[in-house]
């Protein structure tokens, strides 16, 4: 149990009665804390089965994040608070009519509060929906789109695809579904991510907006794994369900560094063709950061400077993510159709840099300086090996 300073001279003034007394008051107030927590997760995990639109919804319902609401609206919007801004977790948990009311809401109670609103990433349906609430739309990339119901790809345009998948079969890899999360699945898994997160351009850990934990809401998904010839976990894949659209975001794709190749096109394929004999309708494989992918359903514009240094940033930062390897990855299963994402910030020239520093808070807890120290270690300790 942490004691904050400000209270150790009372416990030493107290005696050891006044401590004991302490230690229950501080413990009560910790349990009442996790309640109150568990009481929110329940209600935000209620809202996303209704109207869990954005594949980042249930994603979003992770420590840290907060809820926020109003008495005479069914929803919720999920966020978190960076230094002024309110950065919050994609689309509004609501129904389609409430939206706009929600967010318009929210975006007041922050003002209030001498704070930023922004939603990120959203999705263009969202974003062409609040126009009219005066927020300012940059495009931060694209997610590719299958519809289960037609996707089979052949020819050409699969190629690379089935090529991968025959490597993998070749090599031995075999695929499973994972009907029950036993406590030996979760550590075998547990060491596969701390491989595959070792090998990682980014060289940090993820924060709030893209923390890696498979088994958050556990009940609510759907495990895939790929094995060696030795029974060795070598491939993770954790679907994540899209409610209001009767789909599956295929959350995290983990291969063990030395899985052979095609490890992960088997996964994903196979996943894919068993979430379409289940019934889904669609599935995605999530954001692809400043793709170019997907079509301008909000005209761009609003930040031109903004929209200039993410080009710029686009060429440069691939010593910190392959944004490019990232979107070949996605673009070799043959999207049925990709969809553009975005960043929703109110119209003024101060906003723009604050909401970028609390995106990069959210995705490196460190900020800036963690990401460049943590990536200068990681270059060392490659030279070294």
């Amino acid at each position: 149990m942490h004691i904050p300073a400000h209270d150790i001279w009372w416990l030493i003034a107290g005696g050891a009665g006044y401590g004991t007394r302490y230690a229950h008051l501080r413990m009560g107030a910790l349990r009442a804390a996790r309640r109150q927590e568990r009481g929110l997760t329940a209600r935000l995990l209620q809202l996303q089965t209704h109207y869990g639109y954005n594949a980042h919804s249930l994603v979003s319902i992770a420590p840290g994040a907060q809820l926020w609401a109003v008495p005479d609206i069914d929803g919720a919007i999920i966020y978190s608070e960076f230094g002024r801004v309110w950065l919050a977790a994609g689309d509004p948990l609501a129904a389609d009519a409430d939206v706009c009311a929600l967010a318009r809401r929210f975006i007041a109670a922050a003002h209030k509060r001498g704070r930023v609103a922004a939603f990120v990433p959203t999705t263009a349906r969202f974003a062409r929906a609040t126009t009219e609430l005066n927020l300012g739309a940059l495009k931060i990339g694209a997610a590719p789109y299958f519809d289960l119901k037609t996707w089979g790809p052949r020819g050409d345009r699969a190629k690379k695809m089935r090529a991968g998948v025959n490597q993998a079969l070749r090599a031995g890899i075999s695929f499973a579904v994972i009907d029950h999360v036993r406590p030996e699945f979760k550590q075998e898994t547990e060491d596969l991510c701390r491989r595959w997160l070792s090998t990682r351009r980014t060289a940090t850990s993820f924060g709030w907006l893209f923390l890696l934990d498979p088994f958050q809401h556990a009940g609510l998904k759907r495990f895939f794994a790929s094995r060696n010839e030795a029974g060795q976990l070598v491939g993770l894949l954790a679907a994540s369900p899209i409610p209001a659209r009767d789909g599956w975001y295929l959350e995290d794709v983990l291969r063990h560094p030395e899985a052979p190749a095609g490890t992960t096109d088997l996964l994903v394929v196979e996943a894919l063709k068993h979430l379409a004999a289940t019934g889904a309708t669609m599935a995605t494989l999530g954001t692809s950061p400043l793709t170019k992918e997907g079509p301008d359903d909000v005209p761009p514009g609003d930040f031109p400077h903004i929209e200039q240094a993410l080009r710029v940033a686009a060429a440069r930062l691939t010593r910190f993510y392959n944004f490019d390897g990232l979107r070949r990855f996605k673009a070799k299963f043959v999207p049925t159709w990709w969809e553009s994402e975005y960043v929703l910030v109110p119209h003024g020239a101060s906003v723009p840099p604050r909401v970028a520093y609390a995106i990069l808070r959210a995705i490196a807890p460190g900020g800036l300086a963690q990401l460049l120290t943590r990536q200068l270690a990681h270059s060392i300790r490659a030279k070294r090996n």
